[in-house]
């Protein structure tokens, strides 16, 4: 954008005006992401889940969850989902693999004493 302004232009405080109003409007004012989470706990709606606690929501039903199933519902990698596996297990949560009899694909399952994972997750 050009903002010199010379003498022989019969407008020229109306053009640097106008690139100073155009420079004005460029840089959109945004809220801190605080501000945002601050609102939605006032407003008495839920949080929105994390990946992590719908990862766990996944592998807590009773089959568990397919590597594939995870993927195409968090978005991940086949990689991210064996890592956050592997997080979840450094955590103290225990997670059983298996294969599943149809198509020999990889089954991931919690196991426990029936905790929810907040409790797990404090222990």
């Amino acid at each position: 954008m050009n903002t010199q302004v010379t003498d022989d232009d019969a407008n020229g405080g109306a053009t640097a005006a106008a690139a100073s109003h155009a420079v004005e409007k460029a840089a959109p004012k945004r809220k801190p992401r605080a501000a945002a989470k601050q609102k939605s706990a006032e407003t008495g709606k839920p949080a929105a889940k994390t990946k992590k606690d719908q990862l766990v929501a996944l592998l807590s039903k009773p089959n568990g969850a397919r590597i594939s199933v995870i993927v195409e519902r968090l978005g991940w990698q086949p990689h991210t989902v064996r890592a956050a596996l592997s997080g979840l297990r450094k955590q103290g949560i225990e997670v059983a693999r298996s294969n599943s009899p149809k198509t020999g694909e990889t089954v991931a399952t919690l196991v426990g004493e029936g905790k929810q994972f907040g409790d797990r997750a404090a222990s």
